[in-house]
């Protein structure tokens, strides 16, 4: 066993699971797949008890010692909780939620490990399996992922070779930090030298509330809006999603044209039987968005285009997390406590279809979507893109107070508004973008 002082990013993320002020449906971490025949159990939970021996994320289990919160990391063999059990299921997707739901109480207290697997059986012959993550211990761990190990072990021959060490998270954050920390000033500066993406009047709604609801929606983007991030970013010799980045800044433009901060992460995923680095699987950085010095569009997209990559390339090598703790920010979900940003974006690469379980094919069960509600609720607006060859898919979730259901609605038809004037004439000006600032005037009584 060891004991290491907790990340920033685990203190905040447990501060905010214990916190009564949390709704259950905010703090759940799962991935649930199902086979369409009779799994062994053994061999279940041999490649579960493999996944955990693997990767010390998932025997971490997060305690106060001394006054300061600490990662305690236990030896396989020092483990005595059941990583498995089994649950009646009717083969249906509520009754996967309802499994899910069966254990939302089991991070109320310490566990020797930080994820539990469910397995249920359906009359039809088919099997669920339900991996649950304490997503304190597992910030940047991919649910997705962790089921890919699962079954990749289970479809290995025998006692064949099993995978061989990994990089652990405890190993890599203190040089990762310590070369992180040569960015904390360009942090400071750039955190400091801005503005929220939001007007106040919307802010002060939010932190008076005490209780702001997350709820998410569809964004539909057409398959002409997909046509047109293609081409441009064939022109820019861009990605998609770096042009989805640029759209978000532009239509978040302040009134008095001002610097506005934009968080910028992508979740990615790493290699198909493993991952390397649990907790670093995300890069998040603070993006400055500004229209000013640029006359047209064309300039706009190379210039911020250029911009982003080199936020990107510095202040993602410190996590934001540190930077709160040391400054004394807020990182958003305390009532009263602003966190450095408003709008955020997502990305991630849609994963593969999931290759078959001991020769039963496997689906993927469909997250189901609840609201949840917590403090100040987090990050007001947070537009997930799911990328893959030649399209996008995307929701947008937000915190109700002050963003209402019309508004949100009305958000997500602007986004493909805004593709489609950024594509349409690369000299024109930019003042005639669509603006997020005319909509909330719209759609909210100020």
């Amino acid at each position: 066993m060891k004991q290491l002082k907790a990340s920033a990013g685990q203190a905040v993320y447990h501060d905010f699971i214990v916190a009564d002020t949390t709704s259950v449906p905010a703090k759940r971490l799962f991935n649930a797949f199902t086979a369409d025949g009779r799994l062994n159990r053994g061999k279940v939970e041999r490649a579960v008890r493999c996944a955990i021996a693997t990767h010390e994320a998932l025997r971490t289990s997060l305690e106060v010692i001394d006054g300061e919160l600490h990662q305690v990391v236990r030896e396989p063999s020092e483990i005595t909780e059941a990583p498995l059990s089994e649950a009646d299921w009717d083969g249906s997707p509520g009754g996967v939620a309802e499994v899910i739901r069966s254990l939302d109480d089991r991070w109320a207290v310490p566990r020797q490990l930080s994820m539990h697997v469910v397995l249920g059986q359906a009359s039809d012959g088919r099997t669920l399996v339900a991996c649950v993550l304490d997503h304190a211990c597992c910030d940047g761990m991919s649910a997705e992922i962790v089921a890919d190990l699962i079954r990749a072990e289970y479809n290995r021959p025998g006692e064949g070779v099993p995978p061989g060490p990994v990089v652990q998270f405890s190993d890599y954050f203190p040089p990762m930090l310590e070369d992180g920390m040569q960015v904390y000033d360009e942090w400071l500066r750039v955190a400091r030298g801005t503005a929220p993406a939001l007007p106040d009047w919307m802010l002060d709604r939010k932190r008076v509330s005490g209780l702001a609801w997350t709820r998410e929606i569809a964004v539909p983007l057409s398959e002409e809006t997909n046509r047109r991030l293609t081409a441009l970013a064939a022109e820019y010799v861009c990605t998609p999603y770096e042009l989805m980045a640029i759209g978000v800044g532009l239509y978040f433009r302040r009134e008095d044209a001002g610097p506005t901060r934009v968080a910028v992460t992508h979740n990615g995923r790493h290699r198909r039987h493993g991952f390397d680095v649990v907790g670093l699987l995300r890069s998040q950085v603070l993006d400055v968005a500004s229209c000013r010095g640029y006359p047209d569009v064309r300039s706009f997209l190379l210039g911020r285009r250029d911009e982003l990559r080199r936020a990107v390339g510095l202040l993602g090598r410190l996590p934001v997390e540190e930077i709160c703790l040391r400054a004394g920010l807020g990182t958003g979900w305390r009532a009263g406590i602003p966190g450095l940003w408003e709008v955020e974006l997502s990305g991630m690469h849609v994963a593969p279809p999931p290759e078959p379980m001991g020769g039963h094919a496997v689906e993927q069960v469909p997250k189901f979507l609840e609201d949840a509600y917590c403090e100040n609720g987090g990050t007001t607006f947070l537009l997930n893109l799911f990328l893959s060859p030649g399209q996008i898919e995307a929701t947008l979730r937000y915190v109700e107070p002050p963003v209402s259901t019309d508004l949100a609605k009305r958000v997500a038809t602007d986004l493909e508004v805004v593709v489609e004037f950024l594509a349409a004439d690369p000299d024109r000006s930019l003042d005639g973008a669509p603006a997020f600032s005319a909509a909330a005037r719209e759609f909210t009584d100020c």
